[in-house]
């Protein structure tokens, strides 16, 4: 594993993103990220993405 520009440490298989993408097209969670608390769901800054409720 090496290290992303940011200072943490990639994955071999999501390269850091948290999303795995297969071969056969199937696209899933990186289960190890999921496992070793990773992945961050909570974000400080949301994009402006204009939805209406």
């Amino acid at each position: 594993m090496e290290t992303s520009s940011y200072g943490q440490i990639k994955c071999d298989k999501c390269n850091g993103t948290g999303v795995v993408r297969e071969k056969n097209g199937e696209i899933h969670t990186c289960w190890d990220c999921l496992e070793k608390g990773k992945l961050d769901v909570h974000s400080k800054s949301l994009p402006k993405n204009n939805i209406r409720l």
